[in-house]
């Protein structure tokens, strides 16, 4: 039997992956964000499981940032300008089918738990899916990069394997210094923003706004 936060990384790290999956599944723009933020949310518990077991102050600094920025922050912006603003609600380009890539990302879930044999965390932590199921993670995102066709799409699956290497290192090292954490953490807050420019430049080039249409300030 593992520890009780293990099992609370065990469990948090399924709904995890299961946001993941729902990403894939779906074809509404609205849903990717929403799904992403509940991922993102699930990831801060798991940071905050660390830290709490490890005593690790710097790593109750990432939960809370993580919980702000990509839990809440970064969701709420990219629905107010890719959905309200730019009236982005479908992507129905994919290539294979829905069903297919569904299938093919079971696939790889099981070759991350056949591939990846149990782990034991630091600090006592005992979960012998975790190491697993960060990779699966990581491996959907790819996969939610290479199916799909549209920026944005592809921009959710890059932040989802960026979630799974997340999980994956916290759960793992329970420590990093803060100051690597804060680098990375908003090397990746900057690159979305980057994307976000862009998506609106290309978006705004390819439908332009009809004459007498006032834009809504974000």
């Amino acid at each position: 039997m593992g520890s009780p936060a293990g099992v609370i990384l065990s469990l948090d790290s399924v709904l995890i992956l299961l946001m993941a999956f729902a990403c894939l599944g779906s074809k509404l723009f609205d849903r990717y964000l929403t799904y992403y933020g509940v991922q993102s949310a699930l990831l801060a518990v798991a940071a905050g499981t660390a830290a709490y077991v490890g005593h690790d102050a710097a790593l109750w600094v990432l939960a809370g940032l993580t919980l702000l920025l990509k839990g809440y922050a970064i969701p709420t912006a990219a629905r107010r300008l890719l959905v309200r603003r730019l009236q982005l609600k479908r992507d129905a380009r994919m290539f294979p089918g829905l069903s297919v890539t569904l299938v093919v990302g079971a696939g790889l879930c099981g070759f991350a738990y056949l591939a990846i044999g149990p782990q034991e965390l630091a600090h006592g932590l005992l979960s012998a899916a975790m190491v697993p199921i960060s990779t699966a993670i990581v491996l959907l995102g790819a996969l939610a990069m290479v199916v799909r066709r549209h920026m944005v799409a592809q921009l959710i699956g890059w932040l989802i394997m960026e979630n799974g290497v997340f999980l994956g290192a916290v759960t793992l090292t329970s420590s990093f210094p803060l100051i690597v954490e804060a680098g990375i953490f908003f090397d990746l807050i900057a690159g979305f923003l980057i994307m976000l420019a862009m998506t609106t430049g290309l978006a705004e080039r390819l439908h332009p706004a009809p004459p007498g249409w006032r834009r809504e300030a974000l």
